[in-house]
C-alpha cells in the first residue's frame, strides 16, 4: 500500500499570532488537481514567483538548476565562493544576503512567511503542475490580469490552500509592478 505524502502549512485565514502549522495529505486535494483545464495556472504562479525571487537575489545568474528559495541561504553562500582559490568573496557575499534580505521584508511585509511559503509554493507546482508553453497573451489574457488569476486560483483550489494560494498571487503582482514585467516573465 502506498502511503500519501504529507505535507505542512500555515493556516492563513487565521490571524497572525494564532497561525499554526498544520498537516495535510496529498491525496485530499487530488480531485482537485485535475478539475479545471487552466489549473497548472496555479502551478505557474508559484513557480513565476519562485523564479523572480531567485532571479533578484541572484542577478545575472541565468541556469538556476539546483537553487530553489527554500536553499537561498546556503546558494548565497557557495555562489560567494571564488572558483580560483576557494575564499569567500565578502562583498559577493553581503551583496547577495543584503538583496535576499530586502527582498524578504518587502514579501513580509504581504504576509509571506520564509518559513512556510517556498514548501507551499513546492507543493503547489508538485500538485497542479506549471504550463507547457507560453501562453499568447492576446489569445488568452487571463494570464496578464491579476483579477482573472484570482478568480481563477478561487475557482481550482480547495478552500483550505486558498488564502495561502492568493498570498502567492498578491506577491506575484506585488513584483511584477516593482520590476515592470509582465506577470508571467518567460
Amino acid at each position: 500500500m502506498v502511503r500519501p505524502k504529507k505535507v505542512c502549512f500555515s493556516e492563513s485565514s487565521l490571524p497572525t499570532g494564532d497561525r499554526t502549522r498544520r498537516s495535510y495529505y496529498l491525496n485530499e486535494i487530488q480531485s482537485f488537481a485535475g478539475a479545471e483545464k487552466d489549473a497548472r495556472v496555479v502551478g505557474e504562479i508559484a513557480f513565476q514567483l519562485d523564479r523572480r525571487i531567485l532571479a533578484y537575489v541572484f542577478p545575472g545568474v541565468t541556469r538556476l538548476y539546483g537553487f530553489t528559495v527554500a536553499n537561498i541561504p546556503e546558494k548565497i553562500k557557495q555562489t560567494s565562493i571564488k572558483s580560483l582559490d576557494g575564499s569567500v568573496d565578502e562583498k559577493k557575499l553581503r551583496e547577495l544576503t543584503q538583496r535576499y534580505l530586502a527582498l524578504s521584508a518587502r514579501l513580509e511585509k504581504l504576509g509571506y512567511s520564509r518559513d512556510v511559503h517556498p514548501a507551499f509554493s513546492e507543493f503547489l507546482i508538485n500538485t497542479y503542475g506549471i504550463l507547457k508553453q507560453r501562453p499568447d497573451l492576446r489569445a488568452n489574457p487571463l494570464h496578464s490580469s491579476p483579477a482573472a488569476l484570482r478568480k481563477l486560483v478561487i475557482d481550482v483550489v480547495p478552500p483550505k490552500f486558498l488564502g495561502d494560494s492568493l498570498l502567492l498571487l498578491n506577491c506575484l503582482c506585488e513584483l511584477s509592478k516593482e520590476d515592470s514585467k509582465p506577470l508571467f516573465a518567460w
